[in-house]
């Protein structure tokens, strides 16, 4: 029993004394491979070329000045992080770089812009004295018959805000009140007195220009496109029509421009060399016994917008004016912007639109 006992001590003691050294051999390799690392590091610090941070390695430096290098070596790693983010941001939110080159383009290969008029007076009158209601209105509404009450109304939709009724009808539906203005507003031939394209005089101005409905009522356009080549019609009400003419871009498209081989003569029209008879001339008239100074101030004349033939005139927003027996020359110099056929991939959450 004796030696059985002391042989099982020996073989305890053995067992530990070899777990002992596999532990050692362990701690040996662990503290092998830290002393590599940190050999790396301090050879990668002393050969560095990044400012401050060989000093973090020296083993000559104090530990005060090993952590205020590394301590601004982690500011400059994080304020450079932050620069590169909003870098990234503004890339992936606009990605997009404006660059100008003039590059000179034949007059022909681009459209004719677009010439909208409007005329301050917005009744005419003979046909409506907006004048005279507005002042009985003012006075009391009962002066005025149902239909002239609600004349009124409508026509001070594209008065000034301040004559606007305080307390008009409800409910009006679009088509009356379209009618109405179209009613006293200045037809085609009460405001063209002649036309000419290219130095050709037009036999009838409606040839050339066509009524349209702006926020200044109703207006006359020349080289716009129609409503179903600028908007979805079947988004739009029926209750009128906002653009009507026969002429239609079969050529031409805002994204490719002309088609090659498209004839001078196309629509929208193009002009074919400089100076005014190669562009449009029209002369204006106005009868003094039709000019309203109520409805849109003592300023009277007409209003002139020069836009792309695929937009729709704003004439509130951009105009210029051409006064009464005054005569008004305009130089165009057009600019045309393209863009790379690279956007058309992006998102429009990126902002960018591509039809």
């Amino acid at each position: 029993m004796w030696r059985h006992s002391r042989s099982d001590s020996r073989v305890i003691a053995d067992d530990m004394e070899k777990e002992q050294n596999i532990s050692n051999e362990v701690l040996k390799k662990k503290r092998g491979k830290r002393s590599i690392i940190k050999d790396y590091l301090i050879d990668f610090t002393a050969n560095s070329n990044l400012h401050g941070l060989k000093y973090i390695g020296e083993t000559n430096r104090t530990w005060i000045e090993k952590i205020f290098w590394l301590f601004m070596f982690i500011c400059c790693v994080v304020l450079c992080s932050g620069l590169i983010r909003k870098v990234w941001i503004k890339w992936n939110e606009s990605p997009v770089i404006v660059s100008f080159a003039e590059n000179p383009t034949p007059v022909w290969q681009i459209p004719y812009p677009a010439v909208t008029v409007c005329f301050e007076t917005k009744a005419m009158q003979r046909k409506f004295n907006f004048t005279e209601y507005f002042h009985l209105y003012m006075e009391n509404k009962d002066n005025l018959t149902e239909y002239e009450q609600f004349l009124l109304e409508d026509i001070s939709m594209v008065c000034d805000d301040h004559l606007a009724p305080a307390n008009g009808r409800k409910f009006a539906s679009g088509f009356d009140t379209v009618e109405n203005i179209k009613s006293v507003s200045p037809n085609l031939t009460e405001v063209f007195f002649g036309c000419k394209w290219k130095d050709i005089p037009s036999q009838n101005c409606s040839d050339l220009f066509s009524p349209i409905l702006t926020e200044e009522g109703l207006c006359y356009t020349f080289n716009t496109l129609g409503a179903e080549e600028m908007f979805r019609t079947e988004n739009l009400h029926g209750d009128y029509p906002y653009l009507e003419h026969e002429n239609t871009a079969e050529s031409w498209s805002l994204e490719e421009g002309y088609e090659l081989g498209t004839p001078i003569e196309t629509y929208p029209h193009r002009g074919s060399g400089y100076g005014v008879k190669s562009g449009l001339t029209f002369l204006l008239k106005a009868k003094e016994v039709d000019l309203d100074y109520l409805c849109r101030g003592p300023v009277q004349g007409f209003k002139i917008l020069l836009h792309n033939p695929a937009e729709l005139p704003r004439l509130s927003q951009q105009y210029f004016r051409s006064p009464l027996s005054q005569e008004v020359v305009v130089a165009v110099k057009p600019k045309m912007m393209t863009t790379s056929e690279g956007l058309r991939p992006y998102e429009p959450t990126r902002k960018v639109f591509v039809p």
